[in-house]
């Protein structure tokens, strides 16, 4: 039960932002002073209203109905409204309209820099619901906890968290401190690419204490990351809908999608998580700069609404969040180039629609055009001074700001000779069109580099994440749902209804995360290694969906974006207190300007269960079932990328046979399948930078015929090999065969070998020495061959090794890779393991046989 002071403080916030609604909350203690509860059917309010009232414990669920928690508060501040809005000024006249406008303006400016501030810190119950709910998105990276962390290892999932690892360990050793800042300028490789992302972790790492914290920064940094990206999530979603339930929702949804947990789960250090966070914040500040207008024409005329944007001083502060966005998203990744297509698209759709609907371009999109050129340049200073990242990573975003200011400025031409927008569309593609062409006419070398992104987005393949999210092989409709849950299912309709509705309405806010939305899609559909971004962009329509769903079953109020009809947005267009709120640029704000029928946001900023227990239980286990459901995903979709206990004891063993024998890197190389190449490398020797050798040699060696000629080809850089159960060839007479069945001493009807030594075996995984291979040199020889036998012990297992080997010039050399007692004949030689590894040869003379 709130406290009549809290009661008093809840009715002047619900009046300051419906003001209109003061008779109705009169009438409303006239009924509760009959003493008696009463129903949402006796009351004059709206279900939106109403619903605040009970969100804002002015209203208190009892049995059979609801009562005022204090009526007398609620009849205080009513009478001091009054006094307030019959008021005079010192000379008895009414308050100008100028002044009102004024008062307005200020309390809207001093409310935006509040809720920018005070976004997070709401009631205490909703504070709690939104740490539960960033507790699931760090809890759903941690399935794979017991595989990372093994025997005080930190075992990354995956192959090319080991080359983010090779970077991150190499120059936090060259590094001088956190303040070495001629280490950003001499990065070496790590420059050519994803520099951010390598010069963040090295950072980190030195922050942290040196090459000794970075195990715990590889294990942990991706899941803070994935935290950081829920609450932007959060952020977007209550901008946009004003309603914290959604919000939550949505966070939820984006920290149980299987793809976006794959990528940023416990180990896995990697760019993607650098990479979503940056995505998250440019949608975030192109989000605000894309609502606030909206907002400010819900008080004023389209024009001063304009102007006020542009003076706020927050807009700019945004603007400087958006160019840190910009240049980092430029940085951060090998793709980047693609992070900023559905930028210049905002852009031009939103000229076209400023136009449209009599927005001064330039004032409305100038601290966005500023935030992006300052991100621009700062990405292409970097790129020339540092030598970071690829010229085409940096001039990408300057075309993009480059572009916006050339259409922003046709767009106020075009709506100062009041020409239509449909025209100017065409304008636009022209541009874009004319940018690119210019660009690859300047510079023609940069062609090749474009046919070669290209042809990494569509035709690379022999990956599992190039695959289409629309996979035949699942059925087209369950991809999604694997990759995504069924949060995509909630999302997709959503998202169709929301892009419909902006083409009505002026809403620049919902403008960004639509078109992030339909091309991450678009991205997916080719690469499903676009699902993690995808994750990210859909969560705040999949959050609308599931509240809407529910809504239906009433088991919670409505969502203001879809429920109200154009009848009631054109009747919640006299609201202005809801021009108060700063995200009221939703599509359930109001419209200042009286040409769009646009809603009237009903702002829900606390969350509350049901009353009664049969409606709270049901709400509680619905979402429980559908949330839960993606939980149940996650852990074979992140089972996939983590290695196994016979992997990493095959990588230890290594580890501690080369140590024995002392070999060095590259005698100490492993070879292995190329798609676990780099976790071997890294244990043993720490070369784990690239993988190209063990892709072009490995296949090609385990179908060969006679695995000891290959010896003489592989010696000089590789010293172990690494063969799985995944690895099968289908020909019996192969290196795969003589190896992972034969266990290479002739096991199960296979062919013995001589230059590789078994020196670890699990069910699915052998791991072999490279060894000279002692010679037993067999003089004397009178038969067409020679056999040498003895006996080897594997596993606990007892195996019959043979060696045979032809007759030429009355002697025969044989070659083994095993110590023991040889049988020749009538005669024994014994052979050492420094036989073996040193290559010595041991020579026997025979009678005939």
């Amino acid at each position: 039960m709130p406290s009549p002071e809290d009661t008093t403080a809840a009715t002047r916030a619900f009046l300051d932002d419906h003001p209109d609604a003061e008779e109705s909350l009169a009438a409303l203690v006239e009924r509760d002073a009959q003493e008696e509860p009463w129903t949402f059917d006796e009351i004059e309010l709206d279900s939106g209203r109403f619903g605040e009232l009970v969100a804002r414990d002015i209203a208190i669920s009892v049995d059979g109905g609801y009562r005022l928690a204090h009526a007398s508060a609620v009849e205080s501040v009513l009478a001091t409204s009054s006094d307030v809005h019959t008021g005079v000024s010192p000379s008895g006249s009414e308050q100008s309209r100028a002044s009102q406008g004024s008062n307005t303006s200020n309390k809207v400016e001093l409310d935006i820099r509040s809720r920018l501030i005070g976004r997070f810190v709401s009631d205490p119950s909703t504070t709690i619901a939104l740490v539960g709910a960033l507790a699931t998105v760090a809890v759903a990276r941690l399935v794979a906890l017991l595989a990372v962390f093994r025997d005080g290892f930190v075992v990354s999932p995956a192959n090319d968290t080991y080359f983010f690892r090779y970077w991150q360990e190499r120059l936090a050793a060259r590094a001088g401190g956190i303040f070495d800042f001629g280490l950003f300028a001499d990065m070496g490789g790590a420059a050519s690419a994803r520099p951010l992302a390598h010069a963040t972790n090295w950072w980190i790492t030195v922050l942290l204490g040196g090459v000794d914290a970075a195990p715990i920064v590889a294990a942990w940094l991706p899941v803070l990351l994935s935290v950081c990206v829920g609450c932007l999530v959060y952020y977007i979603t209550v901008v946009l809908t004003d309603d914290v339930r959604v919000a939550l929702a949505s966070v939820v949804f984006y920290g149980l999608a299987p793809a976006n947990v794959v990528y940023t789960s416990v180990g896995f250090l990697d760019h993607q998580a650098h990479q979503y966070l940056w995505l998250g914040l440019l949608i975030a500040t192109l989000t605000i700069l894309g609502s606030d207008l909206t907002r400010r024409r819900a008080t004023t005329d389209t024009t001063a609404a304009a102007q006020a944007h542009v003076r706020d001083p927050t807009m700019w502060a945004v603007g400087l969040g958006l160019a840190l966005a910009v240049f980092a998203s430029a940085h951060v990744w090998g793709g980047s180039p693609l992070t900023f297509i559905p930028v210049a698209a905002i852009i031009g759709i939103r000229v076209i629609v400023d136009v449209r609907h009599d927005v001064p371009p330039v004032a409305a999109n100038l601290p966005l055009l500023a935030g992006l050129g300052l991100g621009a340049a700062g990405a292409f200073a970097v790129h020339h001074t540092l030598g970071w990242h690829e010229s085409l990573a940096a001039i990408t975003p300057v075309l993009v700001a480059g572009g916006g200011f050339v259409v922003v400025g046709i767009g106020a031409v075009w709506r100062r000779l009041t020409l239509g927008p449909a025209k100017l569309a065409v304008v636009n593609v022209i541009v874009a069109i004319g940018a690119l062409t210019g660009y690859v006419l300047a510079r023609p070398d940069v062609t090749s580099r474009i046919r070669t992104r290209v042809n990494d987005l569509f035709g690379r393949g022999g990956i599992s994440e190039t695959v289409s999210l629309f996979n035949p092989d699942f059925a087209v409709v369950l991809g999604p749902l694997l990759q995504l849950g069924l949060g995509f299912y909630f999302a997709i309709v959503v998202l169709a209804v929301i892009t419909w509705a902006f083409t009505r309405r002026y809403e620049p806010g919902w403008l960004v995360l639509t078109c992030f939305a339909w091309y991450y899609i678009l991205l997916a559909t080719i690469q499903v290694r676009f699902a993690g971004q995808l994750a990210i962009v859909i969560a705040p329509f999949a959050g609308i969906g599931l509240i809407h769903l529910l809504s239906l079953v009433d088991l919670t109020r409505p969502v203001a974006v879809l429920s109200l009809s154009d009848d009631e947005s054109r009747s919640s267009s006299r609201l202005t207190g809801a021009a108060n709120r700063f995200n009221s640029g939703s599509l359930g704000s109001v419209s200042g300007s009286g040409d769009d029928p646009t809603p009237g946001s009903i702002s829900i900023t606390s969350i509350q269960l049901p009353a009664e227990r049969g409606k709270r239980n049901y709400l509680v286990g619905a979402i429980i079932v559908v949330l839960l459901f993606n939980l149940v995903l996650v852990p074979s979709l992140v089972g996939q990328t983590t290695y196994d206990r016979a992997q990493f004891d095959a990588a230890l063993t290594v580890d501690a046979h080369a140590d024995k024998v002392n070999r060095e890197y590259p005698q100490n190389f492993v070879l292995s399948q190329w798609t676990d190449n780099r976790m071997y490398n890294y244990f043993v020797n720490g070369e784990s930078r690239s993988y190209g050798y063990a892709r072009s040699t490995y296949s090609e060696f385990l179908s060969g015929s006679n695995p000891d000629d290959w010896y003489n080809r592989l010696q000089s850089r590789v010293g172990y090999v690494v063969i799985t159960n995944e690895d099968r060839i289908s020909v019996t007479n192969t290196t795969y065969a003589a190896l992972q069945e034969g266990l290479g001493v002739g096991a199960n009807g296979t062919n013995s070998v001589g230059r590789y030594q078994l020196i670890h075996a699990a069910d699915t995984v052998r791991t072999y020495a490279l060894v000279p291979g002692a010679q037993i040199q067999v003089t004397n020889v009178s038969t067409a061959s020679v056999t040498a036998t003895t006996t080897v012990t594997l596993r606990g297992v007892d195996y019959k090794y043979t060696r045979t080997a032809t007759r030429s010039n009355g002697s025969v050399t044989l070659r083994v890779a095993h110590s023991g007692t040889y049988h020749i004949g009538n005669r024994t030689v014994r052979i050492t393991e420094n036989d073996v590894y040193a290559g010595n040869q041991t020579h026997v003379s025979v009678a005939s046989q």
